[in-house]
């Protein structure tokens, strides 16, 4: 009887499940008639069927009485949210501000147009907070929507935003090459303040010419700065000799503003005169300036200007694992010992990568992992019955990996350790490795590192990193940083697979290797053919880097060349060299992925291994050739 039940109700699931993708399509291609026919006919009761209400409600001009009976009759999925935000659209429209303010403070994920909505409900409720908010917020280098500008428009008929804030907004669009932002500021200027029209386009073709040309206009020296700027990412020294000869033209604040634009650039290409010139600069300093000038002391060795540096930052960046780490090693250079371990101390119980290196600074190493949990019978059982896991699941199964991802992460909000583990391993059976880690990541007391650490595809992986004499702990860092285990994981440019390899480097390798490099670019989506073409060509990286897994942990992200080029001229610490690697996406690999390999040594049965020692020194830059610095890059 139980088999001839399955064998009904599997091809009835079947059956919805195709429909469901029908309705979607055809939603998609505003095919209403026949979405309509699909979605009156489909199960109320259905894991998928608030989807197929959503989008009817979304077709319809929903009345707000039903958005809001939507939101309460579907609170398990991130539908309701995303509802929630259009909700707050139409009461915006309405200047019901009370309704807003309250939808607002329900919302868990929210955008910048819901921002701004929030604020401009607490402005009209007379909320003394609000105005400093509102005015931090648009300082923001980003674009910001439209219905913004009501709000921007408030505040400045309050005085609470000057013209000032306008140039201080433009300035901060222009360090971030947002040049639409900064032209479209320009323009909302009196017209005999603006910036001479080609001034941006002159800053980027002939920007030495804009740096000399003297202007009464503020918009115009922006525009001169940011050819500073220009200047000075292409040669520090070529933009300190023309700034010294132009600085008179400009203002006392803008004079120094230039010289920390100067510095900056310096210390991100370990220019030695860096600190000279952020002498030069004083202490107006933005963030980032502040931070290069503390990776550009740690370069040089000047301890007491790294503390002094740190000290200096807003309380919120000291309390980043990357600032307490090296406060406590200032600390630790300058004699104040005690003080230094009891930062060491608390970093040591944090499960990353600053976390590993304070509990080897320490006089008497800690127990660096605790037992892992043990989940039970009825604790899976509690997962596999969750219906935002089910859904998510159910997502994934038919494509939809974006409202998987969504469902997914809506499901673990207030999830306690252990049941948050129990759907870290409901995902790793179904294969969603990705989610499987980053769910067992988020725990706070009670983990469980074979979770976090899994080891998917271990006899291939193990096989080639054998075939290529290199660390199996390493190459698994490695591979959990490129892709989460995920082999058809595809990155923005391109790049393929567990180990993301591009199909130019794929081509390249197969040629390597003596095989048909034509086929190779669909073949390297295989998870055998993957491994091997990614651990070739680490090997090879690694060869050519002074065997130092750090630089070829940095090549295989950001190319061989660059690896090199970040040396110093004399040894150079390995934890000072990956902090000053200029790319924040490389730098943060870098450090993920000695991290760990570290937890995979552990995992491997290799407990004593050391993140210091895996990092190592890194030699002087050699002026030999990189083997196969031609090559295509993996990603």
């Amino acid at each position: 009887m139980t088999c001839l039940l399955l064998a009904w109700v599997l091809p009835a699931a079947a059956s919805l499940e195709k429909d469901f993708v029908a309705a979607r399509e055809a939603y998609a291609k505003g095919r209403m008639e026949r979405f309509t026919a699909i979605a009156n006919k489909f199960p109320k009761d259905h894991l998928l069927a608030p989807y197929l209400r959503y989008w009817q409600l979304k077709s319809n001009n929903p009345s707000i009485e039903a958005m809001q009976a939507f939101i309460q009759q579907h609170p398990d999925t991130p539908l309701a949210d995303r509802m929630r935000q259009e909700l707050l659209h139409k009461l915006g429209e309405t200047g019901d501000w009370r309704s807003v303010l309250q939808q607002t403070g329900l919302l868990v994920k929210g955008n910048a147009e819901t921002q701004c909505l929030g604020l401009r409900a607490r402005l009209a409720l007379g909320e003394p907070s609000a105005e400093k908010e509102g005015a931090d917020f648009y300082r923001a280098a980003r674009d910001l929507p439209s219905a913004c500008d009501p709000l921007f428009a408030q505040l400045f008929a309050r005085s609470a935003l000057t013209e000032e804030d306008r140039y201080t907004r433009m300035r901060h669009a222009l360090e971030a090459n947002n040049l639409r932002l900064a032209r479209e500021l320009d323009s909302q200027l009196p017209e005999d303040q603006r910036m001479q029209a080609d001034a941006l386009n002159r800053a980027q073709k002939a920007p030495e010419a804009l740096v000399r040309a003297d202007s009464n206009r503020r918009a115009q020296r922006e525009a001169a700065l940011y050819a500073l700027a220009q200047v000075a990412k292409k040669d520090p020294a070529a933009a300190a000799q023309l700034w010294e000869a132009e600085q008179e033209a400009y203002p006392e604040g803008e004079r120094s503003y230039g010289w920390g634009v100067i510095a900056m650039a310096a210390a991100r290409q370990h220019e030695p005169r860096a600190m000279e010139w952020y002498g030069r600069a004083g202490e107006r300093l933005s963030e980032e300036q502040r931070a290069w000038k503390i990776r550009a002391a740690l370069r040089a060795g000047r301890w007491l200007d790294v503390l002094y540096g740190i000290n200096g930052l807003p309380e919120a960046s000291q309390a980043e694992p990357t600032w307490r780490y090296w406060k406590a090693r200032a600390l630790k250079a300058l004699n104040a010992t005690a003080t230094a371990n009891a930062l060491f101390a608390r970093l040591s119980s944090e499960f990353h990568y600053y976390g590993l290196l304070a509990a080897e600074e320490l006089p008497a190493r800690l127990e660096a992992r605790p037992t892992d949990h043990n989940l039970t019978p009825d604790e899976l059982a509690e997962a596999e019955a969750r219906t935002g896991l089910k859904r998510a699941l159910l997502l994934r199964k038919l494509d939809l990996n974006i409202d998987a991802v969504a469902e997914w992460d809506w499901a673990l909000r207030g999830l306690s350790d252990p049941q948050l583990l129990a759907a870290a391993e409901l995902a790793r059976r179904e294969k969603w490795y990705d989610r499987a880690i980053l769910t067992a990541e988020k725990t706070r007391d009670i983990h469980n590192f074979d979770l976090r650490y899994m080891t998917p595809y271990r006899d291939l992986a193990e096989a080639y990193a054998k075939r290529n004499d290199l660390d199996p702990a390493w190459v698994y860092g490695l591979m959990r940083q490129e892709s989460r285990f995920m082999d058809y994981a595809r990155s923005g440019v391109g790049a393929i697979g567990l180990m993301q390899i591009m199909p130019a480097t794929a081509r390249w390798i197969a040629g390597q290797l003596g095989l048909n490099k034509h086929k190779a670019p669909s073949e390297v989506k295989e998870p055998e053919t993957n491994i091997k073409y990614g651990t070739y060509y680490l090997k090879r990286i690694y060869a050519s880097l002074s065997e130092s897994a750090v630089l070829a942990s940095a090549g295989y992200n950001a190319g061989p060349g660059r690896a090199r080029k970040w040396q110093a001229e004399k040894p150079l610490e390995g934890a000072i060299y990956v902090d000053n690697i200029p790319i924040l996406e490389t730098r943060d690999y870098v450090r993920k992925v000695m991290a760990n390999a570290v937890f995979y040594s552990q995992r491997f049965g290799n407990p004593n291994n050391s993140l210091k020692a895996r990092l190592g020194t890194i030699p002087p830059r050699s002026n030999a050739p990189i083997v196969d610095e031609a090559a295509p890059q993996p990603e």
